[in-house]
Parts: C-alpha cells; structure tokens; sequence
C-alpha cells in the first residue's frame, strides 16, 4: 500500500541522520562515516548493488558497531518499496529480520559503551523505523512499544550531546507523525508518545534552513508535509521549491524524478508536469531508468494529462500501463493504471466499459489494497471535482 512510500521516506531521512558532525566527539569513525555517506548517496540513485556493497564495508570495519546494521536493513525495504514498487512482499521479512539484529547489535554495544549519544541516536531509529512498519500493518501495540522505545533513546541521545542536533529533526519526526495514527487509537499514542505536530514542523523546518547532514532529510520531510498535510500546514509552492533543490542534487535518480512530478501536479504546474512525466517515460524506454517503472510511468503521465483536459491521450496512457509489465514485473502501479482508467471512463461517461475495468480490478488479487477504493465505484459512477485528484495510489 502507499503508506510503505511514507515509510520509506523516513527511513531515507533516519540514514540521513546516521552521519555525525564533524565538530564533535563521535563513535563514527571517518571511515566508516565515509562508506555510510557512499551507501545512502547509491541508495537515493537506486543503485541498490552499490548500496550493499558500502554497507557491507562499513560493517567489515567492525562488525559490533550498529550503524551499517542500520542501513543494511533500510536497503531491503526501499529496494522492496522502490526497487520492486512493492512487488515482492518477501523483502520485509528479510528487512524485519535485519531491522531487529540492528536493534540486537546497538543494545550490545551499549552495554559496554552506556551512553554513546551516537549509537543512542541508531537505536531510537531503528525503534523508530520498526514502529512505522507496525503501523503500516496495524500492528497498534507493537507500533507504540517501538514508538516510546524511539523516543526515550533519542531523547537521551539529544541531551547527552547538544550537538547531535539530527536528533532534534528526529524528535520532531515523531512529534509530526503521533498524528497520523487512528484516531481510535490516537489517545494511546498521545499518553505514551506524547506529539505536537506544530512544534514537530517548526522543529523540522529548523533543520531543513540550518542543518549539515540532516538539510536534505529535512526537506524530504518537508516536502511530505507541505503536498500531503491535511491540518493547515499544505504549502504546495513550498513543497515544490524544496523537491526541485533536493532532485538537483542527484539528477539522475528515477525515484526523486516521479517526486518531483508529483510535486508539480500538487502545486498545479501542470504543462511542466506533463512535460517532465513525458520524459521520465522516455528515460524508462531509453533503459536509463529500470525498465519496472513502466507502468508507474503511464500512471504518472495518464494523470497529468486527465488533469490538462487531454482525456482521450490519458486514457491512452492509463490503457498502457494497465498492461505494462516492465522487467516482467506486475507492479502496483499496472493495478492503478486499471482503477485510473475506470475513473476516467466514468467521467467520459462510459459506464459499462468503467464497470467493466472495476471488475477487472476486483478480480485481481488485492495486494496492494485497492478494492475498497474500487468497490464504491461498483454502485454509483465515481466522478465529481475530487477526480482526478491524489496523484498517487492511496
């Protein structure tokens, strides 16, 4: 489902975060600090291969220090939400597996180094990231286990050392997103996790304007507020000027290169929207991108199109990637191409060809959690202002 692309934004930020700064004292050696900046540069290129081999590296220089442990676990989950878009569901077994020796390896190394603010700081987002899965699963009391687990090592971290100021981006992470949890069961997340979601953007942004190593990861963050917030903090303008800066920075990375699509379809810049969506497709059939993005590629530029008034053309593409299958790969995005061809059938009109491409939906194994989106349009044509509306599946 989408909320694994959240979750992985996170993660990105959190290894972001792993670098210390170089001002102060630090368990990181230069080395290391070195290989873990390799493995987090190859991951935002997707270039997975490189990303494992500077982890494995890194864990070389001594197998008892947890920050590759770390990153070597983040790897699986983007590699399964971005590298397979979500298409090879055994890869979060291999990351829950990792993720918890991560934790295992910092606990250890606290025993004989109590206090490191450095190691304090991996065990907080290890916490952190296994209480995001949890809640993309459901898993409610097991999210609020690593959630106060999080917050209590960060919080050490960020008062045994001033300076690790990425651990204050981190504690404004969590105060952000303790409101993204249900509301039947935001009253527990409230009493364990505590959270203010002004103060977790105002802390957030401080990093985004001021930060070393954490700028970047703050401005991801920043992006993910400012297109998806749903309590008075959208800014899509803001949004869009701080993804343009982030995809400048690594230009030639097909998952910053959707982002920045999205970013301009949010904030309504809709003709370079579809100019930029043309592209990306074309760095995909160039075999500059992986050839996976396919379908996720006539998703972007169906909508962007729908949203130009050029419909016929859009359909074109959401027909295309329905039957996409880049790299032999059935992705999520060959799934939503369908369901987006089925609105816009709606919205021409056509309601037996949309029926007929709603049931093609639900038939289809429902991996990705489409159905309950789709079966609504079983009973009535789903059409109206609100289409062709989010970019992304949701």
């Amino acid at each position: 489902m989408i909320e694994y692309q959240a979750l992985v934004r996170q993660i990105l930020i959190l290894l972001m975060l792993a670098a210390p700064a170089a001002a102060r004292t630090t368990s990181v050696t230069v080395e290391m600090d070195k290989l873990l900046h390799e493995g987090i540069n190859a991951i935002y290129r997707m270039d997975f291969a490189a990303a494992d081999a500077a982890t494995d590296k890194a864990m070389a220089l001594d197998p008892a220090y947890p920050h590759a442990y770390l990153g070597r676990a983040a790897i699986d989950l983007i590699r399964f939400a971005y590298g397979t878009e979500q298409a090879d569901p055994a890869i979060v077994k291999t990351f829950e597996a990792k993720i918890a020796k991560a934790i295992a390896v910092s606990d250890a190394w606290l025993k004989t180094h109590p206090n490191d603010p450095d190691v304090l700081f991996v065990l907080g987002s290890a916490h952190g990231i296994s209480g995001r899965l949890a809640l993309v699963q459901r898993q409610w009391l097991k999210a609020f286990g690593h959630g106060r687990a999080s917050m209590k090592s960060i919080r050490l971290a960020a008062k045994l050392e001033p300076q690790l100021y990425d651990a204050q981006l981190g504690i404004g992470m969590f105060d952000y997103y303790v409101a993204t949890i249900p509301k039947f069961a935001g009253w527990l997340a409230k009493i364990l996790l505590g959270g203010d979601r002004e103060r977790g953007i105002r802390e957030i942004r401080v990093a985004a304007e001021t930060g070393d190593y954490a700028k970047t990861a703050a401005q991801l963050i920043l992006v993910e507020i400012f297109l998806e917030d749903n309590f008075g903090a959208r800014n899509p303008a803001e949004g869009l000027a701080l993804m343009r800066a982030v995809r400048a920075r690594y230009p030639d990375s097909p998952m910053l290169d959707s982002a920045l699509i999205v970013a301009l379809y949010e904030d309504r810049k809709l003709e370079e929207a579809v100019k930029e969506a043309r592209e990306y497709q074309a760095r995909i059939k160039a075999g500059r991108y992986p050839a996976m993005n396919l379908a996720k590629s006539h998703a972007l530029l169906g909508t962007v199109l729908w949203a130009v008034g050029d419909k016929p053309r859009a359909l074109e593409e959401f027909n295309a990637g329905a039957e996409a299958r880049g790299g032999g790969l059935r992705t999520r995005w060959t799934i939503w191409s369908r369901v987006r061809a089925a609105q816009l059938l709606d919205a021409l009109g056509r309601r037996a060809d949309a029926l007929a491409a709603y049931r093609a939906v639900c038939a289809e194994k429902d991996e990705w959690g489409y159905h309950a989106l789709v079966k609504p349009c079983l009973k009535a044509p789903c059409v109206g202002e609100k289409y062709p509306g989010r970019f992304v599946p949701y």
